[in-house]
């Protein structure tokens, strides 16, 4: 399945003909071939920062952009047209690129600043360093992002007497869904066509539930199988339990497969079918889409918080973070290595920030975000660097743009619409297919 992430990223959809050149036929030979998983307003704001460093005179080279969704993968192998730097959304791909010599290492002193102070926070460099390759520098954080986030009709909910969604852990949804259910109103929104949301939201129902079943589906070992496997099975059974509500989303699970991610946003702040939404971060330029401008009723309307909210035993509700990574193909030029120094400059972050949908990984960055954001996830403090755990789905990776955990998670809301299926059988089959899905990546 695609993500078609090339335009769902974005209020509006903007011409992408003038930002996108295909590598290889008029392509001059000297330019620095960059290929990217954004589209609409995300490439826009990339392709402002490349004009920048231009027109100020630190990158004077030509550049070329080609943008690929989340199905990077490929590029890697394309010869003489493969690009010579890689923005890529899937961590997990890193290391197998790099042991089979498709990348070039980075400079150490990228990761420190000029008091050798780590520029990134610490989960990210185990993910970045290869150990097979002497844990060296294989890829360079360029955007964070929190996939822990639940936007919701803050009207809808203060109307109804209702406590705010972080609140609520997921095993008591139901009973949250039932009273907004009640009010004439679908619980929730999904964008299903894109896979990334499906197992965002089970990864965060699988993280409240168990953070070590969390870290062995990720890194597949036999701790405590039978403790495991019954709460992989339990969250199933809690994530099938929303998804499963009767009349849970507008058109039900056949259209929740179907819709995409910026439809889904539209779905609680443009139409009004649904009070909630599991989404990222960049869902803010969406949000902000829904308002035209209007943001004192924005403000008034849109509620955003963690999800899942505080729960035992962490005390605080578990924070999934995510990312994408710039890395060097094996054929990158210098100045392409040069560009990947200067794109790790956070002043130039600067106009994206301020207009939404991005986080800086840099820890030097200093506050700018919007209103939105910064209040719930503490963005002018500790920000999203406390994240407990990267995402699952990334650091599985792929091979090809085939993300195995969306096909399982997708597989898994399917039935949940079959009705000759029961829910104890969605489960099952899902269990099943992730520990298959453990044993194909062991062998």
């Amino acid at each position: 399945m695609s993500s078609r992430r090339t335009i769902l990223r974005a209020g509006v959809v903007l011409p992408l003909a003038a930002a996108c050149t295909p590598f290889g036929a008029g392509t001059s030979a000297d330019a620095v071939k960059i290929a990217v998983p954004w589209g609409g307003a995300e490439l826009q704001a990339f392709e402002a920062i490349l004009a920048n460093l231009r027109n100020g005179g630190q990158f004077p080279h030509r550049t070329t952009v080609t943008t690929l969704g989340d199905d990077v993968g490929t590029v890697f192998a394309a010869g003489r047209f493969a690009p010579d730097i890689v923005v890529v959304p899937q961590i997990g791909q890193i290391p197998r690129l790099a042991a089979d010599d498709r990348l070039q290492a980075l400079d150490e002193n990228l990761w420190s600043d000029d008091s050798k102070k780590p520029r990134y926070a610490d989960g990210w460099w185990p993910l970045l360093h290869v150990e097979a390759k002497g844990n060296r520098l294989y890829g360079l954080p360029f955007k964070a992002t929190s996939k822990s986030l639940i936007w919701y009709d803050r009207t809808r909910f203060t109307r109804l007497n209702l406590a705010p969604p972080d609140r609520w852990p997921p095993w008591l949804w139901p009973a949250l869904m039932t009273r907004l259910a009640r009010s004439g109103v679908h619980p929730l929104a999904l964008g299903g066509a894109d896979g990334w949301m499906l197992t965002d939201f089970f990864e965060n129902v699988l993280l409240a539930e168990s953070r070590d079943a969390y870290e062995s589906v990720a890194n597949p070992n036999d701790w405590r199988p039978e403790q495991r496997r019954a709460e992989l099975t339990r969250a199933l059974r809690t994530l099938a339990g929303i998804w499963g509500f009767d009349g849970a989303f507008p058109g039900d699970i056949g259209r929740a497969l179907t819709q995409q991610f910026p439809d889904a946003v539209r779905d609680v702040f443009g139409t009004g079918r649904a009070a909630m939404v599991v989404a990222p971060d960049f869902a803010e330029p969406i949000v902000r889409g829904c308002f035209g401008g209007n943001d004192v009723r924005m403000v008034e309307t849109v509620g955003v918080s963690l999800f899942p909210g505080n729960l035992p035993p962490f005390g605080k509700g578990p924070v999934i973070g995510g990312g994408d990574v710039m890395v060097a193909t094996r054929s990158a030029s210098e100045k392409a290595r040069e560009l990947i120094g200067l794109l790790s400059r956070p002043e130039l972050l600067t106009d994206w920030i301020s207009a939404g949908g991005f986080i800086a990984p840099d820890l030097r960055v200093q506050p700018g975000y919007s209103p939105l954001l910064d209040t719930t996830l503490n963005l002018s403090g500790p920000r999203l660097h406390a994240w407990s755990e990267f995402d699952l789905a990334d650091r599985i990776g792929s091979r090809g743009g085939d993300n195995p955990l969306w096909r399982v998670i997708t597989a898994f809301l399917t039935d949940l619409d079959d009705p000759a299926k029961r829910e104890s059988v969605a489960v099952d089959n899902a269990v099943a297919a992730i520990y298959e899905l453990e044993r194909s990546r062991r062998g």
